[in-house]
């Protein structure tokens, strides 16, 4: 649901998405699909004949599904070309909007979450912008609103927001609203 909203919104083809252990469901909404994880056996969930099968079967576009497996640690660099993705996708992973700044265009979105605190480091760098927040209504229904969006991100204590702060507890800012998530567009 949440990949569908997304890709109905905003002008998505090609993904890159760091942390994803085996979570192939981008590759239904979205033709091209690169995932990178470094967790041990999950190439062999993406090189599965399985895998590739029911996402041809599944699939809701017309192109052809490509989708590519990279068994590496997502902060090191990786063999992608720059500035090549429309999105980046971090749910649950980590800084992923840091590491994969360089794979992504301007004017591409960072779709994260602020489970392990992605969304409060983007909110402090300059690279991004916050464009919209999505809510889970059900499992396959989410809404996304770019309204009143300078009510979103504030903390609920005085805390300063600081890299190294979130750095070293691993986890996001707790805010007066806590949507699911958050969309950001890369504006440099």
């Amino acid at each position: 649901g949440l990949f569908r909203a997304i890709k109905s919104r905003y002008n998505i083809s090609r993904v890159l998405y760091p942390g994803c252990y085996v979570h192939i469901t981008p590759s239904l909404i979205f033709p091209e699909v690169t995932y990178v994880d470094s967790f041990i056996g999950t190439d062999r969930f993406y090189e599965d004949p399985i895998t590739s099968k029911f996402v041809t079967e599944s699939k809701e576009y017309n192109e052809k599904a490509v989708f590519s497996f990279i068994s590496q640690d997502y902060r090191e660099p990786l063999p992608l070309q720059e500035a090549y993705f429309d999105a980046v996708i971090s749910l649950y992973g980590g800084f992923v909007g840091q590491a994969a700044k360089p794979y992504l265009r301007t004017g591409g979105f960072l779709i994260c979450n602020n489970s392990h605190g992605d969304a409060s480091m983007a909110s402090i760098d300059d690279t991004y912008f916050l464009v919209s927040i999505f809510k889970r209504i059900t499992d396959s229904r989410f809404s996304i609103s770019d309204k009143n969006l300078d009510s979103f991100l504030i903390p609920k204590r005085q805390v300063e927001v600081t890299r190294d702060a979130l750095l070293k507890s691993m986890r996001g800012i707790a805010y007066t609203k806590s949507p699911s998530g958050y969309v950001f567009r890369k504006i440099q």
